[in-house]
């Protein structure tokens, strides 16, 4: 990547259980304030009711889950002040959920969130569906966008929910939920968050792109020892042009479930090998709960966020996203000159 085609991170927007802007959920992360309630779904009849990442709103918004997972995306886009000539690259959840948004042919998910936001939608928009991952192909997208002068600034992310019933539901079969009696699990969480990029100079910039695809996923059961993620540093680095030793910390969308600390764990193991006393890890869901597809955005947001604004360990961090599919992804980004 030449400094040409580098590009920076400009501004963000997001929902979540923590916070309703960017700011406030950032700050929580900082904070390591979590807000983690009962739902109403339970693990087993005599178990203790399932925590959840709830967004605080009337339980009326709620009735529709398309409606308000649209509503979430629109409040977080229009922190990021989407106008008709940004390109919007907006992430969808996986085929394999079930989700209701994945049901939405792309022109007609656009028709919905053009009518949300008062106004259409720039024509070189376009829709991931590829899991929490995808926020890498939509850099890499946003990238061209803006290598070629089609577009000056590009929003980037989605919205999604692991609180709907049947994810429960999925979750809890596959042992994959944090209940009584099981310390490793994730908690399900609902949001939106969005990064607006633009070309460089300004704000904390994005110097390494690298994805990979995983055999062994979660979803068959498996055990990944991070050949994937180690694929994806590899070229990551290279096009970052900075050696190992200086990515000061470590982002991502890691969830707490047992398969996800295997994977990690052998990632670091084979990634990071300079000596270091220790490596800093963020993982943004021991606040907000797992988001699903907006993850990566959220985890890329927060690591930006720390590094902006001065209390991040060092100026260099490596973003790491996983979907639950097969994608993984890695971003390098570093404070700007």
């Amino acid at each position: 990547m030449t400094m040409a085609d580098t590009l920076a991170i400009l501004g963000s927007g997001a929902v979540t259980a923590v916070g309703l802007t960017a700011a406030q959920t950032c700050a929580a992360i900082r904070a390591g304030i979590k807000r983690f309630s009962p739902i109403e779904a339970q693990l087993l009849e005599d178990d203790e009711p399932q925590v959840g990442a709830r967004v605080s709103a009337d339980p009326r918004l709620r009735a529709d889950d398309r409606e308000w997972l649209l509503n979430l995306a629109g409040r977080a886009l229009r922190e990021c002040s989407l106008t008709p000539e940004t390109p919007l690259v907006w992430q969808v959840p996986e085929a394999h959920r079930g989700h209701p948004l994945a049901e939405f042919e792309d022109a007609e998910l656009f028709a919905r969130l053009a009518s949300l936001v008062g106004h259409p939608l720039s024509e070189r928009s376009r829709i991931v569906r590829t899991g929490a991952a995808g926020i890498v192909e939509a850099l890499a997208h946003a990238r061209e966008l803006c290598s070629a002068g089609q577009a000056t600034r590009c929003i980037l992310g989605g919205a999604d929910s692991l609180l709907r019933k049947p994810e429960i539901d999925r979750l809890a079969s596959d042992q994959r939920l944090l209940g009584p009696g099981r310390a490793q699990g994730l908690v399900p969480g609902e949001g939106a968050a969005f990064v607006v990029v633009g070309p460089s100079p300004g704000g904390v910039e994005i110097r390494g792109l690298g994805l990979g695809y995983e055999e062994q996923t979660v979803l068959e059961g498996r055990r990944s020892v991070g050949d994937a993620f180690v694929e994806a540093f590899g070229v990551a680095i290279e096009a970052a042009g900075f050696p190992e030793g200086e990515i000061d910390f470590v982002a991502g969308n890691f969830n707490g479930e047992r398969y996800d600390a295997w994977e990690v764990s052998h990632t670091h193991a084979r990634c990071y090998q300079t000596r270091r006393e220790r490596l800093p890890v963020m993982w943004p869901a021991a606040s907000t709960g797992e988001l699903g597809v907006a993850s990566g955005a959220l985890a890329l947001l927060a690591a930006s966020a720390a590094i902006e604004q001065g209390y991040a360990l060092g100026p260099t961090a490596a973003v790491q996203i996983r979907s639950e599919g097969e994608l993984r992804g890695l971003v390098l980004i570093r404070a700007g000159a």
